[in-house]
């Protein structure tokens, strides 16, 4: 008996993380079936994604060089290159709403990305629309030519073009926020 109801339990209580897909940027937000990403302009109902949707955008491959100095004898230098694949952040935006935004009303805006553990990154609508660094933010659906795996996605973000890559590289996007 004791082991039916530890059984019981064990299984139930397994079984809701998977149940509850929701974004900690709004718990208003629940995912069906295959959706994994949230846009949410300002003050305006989300609008849900899933990756055959995202596919559907013009896609942007960037290769990234990392550069391992081996020390030794020799003093040689390993390069390793990645090629992600994707959706330009603005290209996702400006196809999906804010296009009819004047720009002068955008100035103040700020961009957030939102990873399902709760972690953020920000832009302002300069970095993205008015400087060159919006043609390296990437909302990510491949790596090297293979879907993300379970560490990274289904969808994942960075900009490419920061100099310390870390702080806004983005596990498991799950929305992007725009206010003002």
């Amino acid at each position: 008996m004791l082991k039916r109801y530890l059984l019981a339990f064990s299984t139930c209580f397994f079984a809701i993380p998977a149940l509850a897909q929701n974004c900690p940027a709004d718990q208003s937000i629940s995912f069906k079936d295959k959706e994994v990403l949230a846009l949410r302009l300002f003050a305006i109902r989300p609008v849900l994604f899933d990756l055959a949707k995202l596919n559907q955008f013009p896609q942007t491959k960037i290769t990234t060089e990392r550069r391992n100095e081996v020390s030794g004898a020799t003093n040689a230098v390993d390069s390793q290159g990645t090629i992600w694949s994707g959706v330009l952040l603005r290209d996702f935006l400006l196809k999906n709403g804010l296009e009819t935004v004047p720009s002068r009303a955008l100035r103040n805006t700020r961009i957030e990305v939102v990873a399902n553990d709760g972690y953020r990154a920000t832009f302002s609508w300069g970095e993205v629309f008015n400087s060159p660094a919006g043609s390296q933010i990437l909302i990510i659906t491949r790596q090297d030519g293979k879907d993300l795996d379970i560490q990274e996605g289904p969808v994942s973000f960075r900009a490419l073009g920061d100099i310390r890559t870390g702080a806004r590289h983005v596990r498991n996007v799950c929305a992007i926020s725009i206010s003002h």
